[in-house]
């Protein structure tokens, strides 16, 4: 609050003086006035008023008194800093200007169907940022942070002609579709008052790079980006802000003379405040459907926290923090890095079993330091993505630290703006070092997000390669290709989807209509994939629900970040984007191979209330006889004990798996070359199969070869090639125990507190995989389980993917069942 600033200015002042009373002389006429000073509040209620208005004057004789007033827009997009900003640098640069920054909390978009860590990090981020422009000390007049919550597009123009701004400043658009659509309608609206000039600026890395400065499309294979980027520059970071320590007693004495002068020139801008968390907390419920907030106490398995969630939300996500950890990083190495921070102290011990995705993460570190078996690039990204995604921290400022301020570099490169020689093109054999991790981690995301923001520009502009499938020539059965859409899953990985909207006969409120149906493609594979299935669907049945395809992450167009991946990690992945994009509306969930394997985890973690129907088409997981399953069991000894120390007395697999499950054999790190090798062994997959790629999709669809057209071959390619794969692969190695399909599928159809689910099981018994006898002996196996709530469908003629090599009969069998359950209402 800028009287809060004022207060503060002159109470230097007078301790320059001695005379406290001269100081309190400047307060301003408000009896709940805040002085910052030293990282403490000082006020005779303790805290801010909610609606106060903020005193705007000049704070230094070096100053001139502003003339023309600037806005710089926070969206919580990337721009949450001060350091390295080019919205603050833009508008600072002029000298004459008033700069106000505003954050406008729109509910819709940064409060609604939001996880309490979501908003947490947000309260945390404006916070500190609110804290930091108040004792920022600029050349030019900077304004405290102005909050206020609505829609963008409704105060930014209002503010904007109550300030007489002249400029707005604002990151450029996000690749969400809802702060997208509000960034350029609010811009288009100010734009349109004739008075405001709006400024864009952006994050991206390389801001001359061709598609950046004409209409030229990104490569969206990414061997062909390198060729191009590699020779490209990256500016250095700025600085946007300073605290003059060359100012004397006169300099104050001046100063204080204008702010004195100045008084009969105050502005009067109303300002909300950054929220309590509390007030936060009640603003999202207000917001989010009933069912979303409903669901966080419906089961254990639904929380979905990742692994050291607590540590990266109250450690590393403001901007002081987040620089403070960038720079020990650098200093210290990732090694020591992941030691220090990732190992299990005693705080982590009782929070760690919060999640199956955290325990199956913290199983790893049980039996050896973290810096022997994370991923390799895990550290860095774990520790900065969130910074990053919030703009705590700039991608500049984290890839000039690998460059040019990690200590660990050898090299002699001649160029000064980067020591290390980093380049996006890098692939070493074995192993990578810390300010090369560190500048992957900058340098991956950096490409997905230009990857998004090329598929959206060619969706919006209705020309093709928006998705993989429409990049190449398309034969066999028909598609319907989706819209793409992106989600950033925790705040901090890029995931894409596909969405077709209802037929035109559906209607959600008559009975019988269908539940919304979400897609989950198998290992290799992307959403594009279910694009025949679909047109089949919307053929054949005008009154389709609305459709979701997910790309997993690690798969397709969304993010591969240098994590450890387990088939938890996956499963959260699926439940939050059925919580927190389709709003935990009753939904049907189909998958395939090892889709379908997480498809069952996910229904049993989301429950009855949503999901209501399963779907597995030649799916992956254990699956036991139902006749002889006994449910839970470990491995024990002669003696009875267990073999492996484990407490024993788990009750089923989902128990054991919280607990990170201790009866079973403990995670075993790759014996003597270590998790070096991981990377190796996924490369040597990907380079092993790379070129047979055609060929292997002709004997996975022997049965419809046209299907396994240019289109299906290009997306697998793509996606193989893509940054991060071959940690992917590798981490199959991370594992934790399976749970059997015999146990989830029991916890999704059990019907003894209300009606389960129903499961369609759709078997390709020609299914050259995991072959013909495998796939006729487990659709035997899945008859044995309830008939009245397991359907089989054996499909003789059609292989591993049936869904895609036969789809009119996939569609069929699914649309049969979708009534058949409708009609029991389930």
């Amino acid at each position: 609050m800028w009287y809060h600033a004022c207060a503060a200015f002159a109470l230097c002042i007078a301790y320059f003086n001695n005379d406290i009373t001269n100081a309190m002389a400047f307060t301003p006429p408000s009896s709940s006035f805040v002085t910052k000073r030293g990282g403490h509040s000082h006020s005779p209620t303790a805290t801010k008023s909610p609606s106060s208005l903020l005193s705007l004057h000049a704070t230094s004789a070096a100053t001139p008194t502003p003339t023309t007033t600037r806005l710089v827009w926070l969206t919580g997009h990337e721009d949450l800093r001060l350091h390295d900003h080019g919205g603050f640098s833009g508008a600072l640069s002029f000298d004459d200007c008033l700069v106000v920054p505003v954050f406008v909390l729109d509910p819709n978009i940064h409060l609604r169907s939001k996880s309490q860590s979501a908003l947490m990090r947000l309260h945390k981020c404006l916070s500190s940022l609110e804290s930091a422009l108040e004792t920022a000390s600029p050349s030019s007049i900077l304004s405290p942070l102005i909050v206020r919550s609505g829609s963008a597009s409704d105060i930014l123009p209002s503010l904007a002609k109550e300030i007489n701004a002249i400029s707005c400043h604002v990151v450029a658009n996000d690749v969400l579709s809802q702060m997208r659509n509000s960034q350029r309608l609010t811009c288009q609206l100010l734009e349109e008052m004739g008075s405001v000039q709006v400024e864009r600026w952006t994050n991206a890395l390389r801001p001359s790079a061709p598609w950046a400065t004409t209409k030229n499309n990104m490569p969206s294979f990414f061997p062909e980006y390198c060729k191009i980027v590699d020779d490209i520059p990256i500016p250095s970071p700025e600085k946007n802000y300073h605290h003059d320590s060359t100012m004397t007693s006169d300099d104050f004495d001046n100063a204080a003379a204008d702010n004195n002068n100045s008084r009969n020139t105050l502005m009067q801008i109303h300002s909300e405040g950054v929220p309590s968390i509390t007030k936060l907390f009640d603003m999202a419920t207000s917001v989010t459907p009933p069912a979303v907030t409903a669901f966080s106490t419906t089961l254990r398995s639904a929380n979905t926290a990742e692994p050291y969630e607590e540590k990266v939300t109250n450690e590393w996500a403001t901007e002081k923090k987040a620089r403070q950890a960038l720079e020990e990083y650098c200093h210290i190495g990732k090694d020591s890095f992941a030691d220090k921070h990732f190992g299990i102290s005693s705080s982590e011990e009782d929070s760690r079993t919060k999640s199956l995705y955290a325990a199956a993460a913290y199983r790893m570190i049980q039996v050896a330091s973290p810096s022997e078996v994370l991923a390799l690039r895990e550290a860095p990204t774990r520790a900065f993505s969130l910074a990053l995604s919030m703009g705590s921290l700039s991608a500049r400022d984290v890839i000039d630290a690998a460059r040019n301020r990690c200590s660990s570099y050898s090299g002699s490169n001649d160029d000064n703006s980067n020591r290390a020689g980093l380049y996006p093109s890098d692939d070493p054999l074995w192993g990578r070092s810390s300010e090369g991790s560190l500048s992957d981690v900058i340098e991956w995301r950096e490409y997905h997000r230009l990857l998004a923001d090329r598929s959206l520009k060619l969706q919006e502009g209705s020309e093709p390669g928006a998705t993989s499938g429409s990049e190449k020539i398309q034969s066999g059965d028909p598609r319907e290709a989706g819209t793409p859409q992106y989600w950033r899953w925790k705040d901090q990985h890029l995931v894409r989807y596909l969405t077709w909207p209802a037929g035109k006969d559906y209607d959600a409120k008559k009975d019988g209509a269908h539940p919304a149906i979400l897609l989950v493609h198998g290992f290799a594979a992307s959403a594009e994939q279910w694009e025949r299935l679909v047109y089949s669907l919307r053929e054949q049945n005008d009154a389709m629900p609305p459709i979701f395809a997910l790309d997993l992450l690690g798969f397709g167009h969304s993010e591969k970040p240098g994590l450890s991946y387990t088939q938890y990690l996956w499963e959260s992945q699926i439940v939050d984007f059925a919580v927190e994009v389709m709003e935990a509306k009753p939904l049907v969930m189909v998958g395939n191979s090892i889709g379908g394997g997480l498809s069952a985890g996910a229904a049993a973690s989301l429950g009855k209330k949503i999901c209501k129907g399963l779907v597995l088409c030649n799916t992956a997981g254990i699956l036991e006889d139902p006749e002889t399953y006994t449910g839970y069991t470990s491995e024990k000894k002669e003696d009875g004990s267990s073999k492996f120390g484990g407490a024993n007395s788990f009750n089923s697999h989902t128990d054991a798996a919280f607990e990170g499950n201790p009866n079973e054999a403990p995670y075993s790190p790759v014996p003597v070359v270590g998790r070096n090798a991981l990377d190796l062994f996924g490369k040597g997959i990907i380079q092993l199969i790379y070129p047979q790629i055609d060929k292997r999709l002709s004997l996975i669809y022997g049965n419809k070869l046209e299907n396994a057209d240019a289109a299906a071959v290009y997306a697998i390619q793509q996606s193989a090639m893509h940054p991060g794969s071959a940690n992917v692969i590798g981490s199959g190695q991370k594992l934790a125990p399976n749970r059997p399909l015999n146990e989830v599928l029991v916890d999704a159809i059990d019907d003894k507190d209300e009606s389960g689910c129903n499961v369609l099981v759709i078997m390709g018994l020609d299914d050259r995989v995991s072959s013909p006898q495998v796939a006729q002996s487990r659709a035997e196996l899945f008859s044995k389980f309830n008939p009245d709530q397991v359907t089989v469908d054996a499909i003789a003629d059609a292989g591993h993917c049936p869904h895609d090599e036969k789809p009119n009969l996939v569609a069929s069998s699914l649309l049969k069942w979708l009534d058949k359950i409708s009609k029991m209402g389930r």
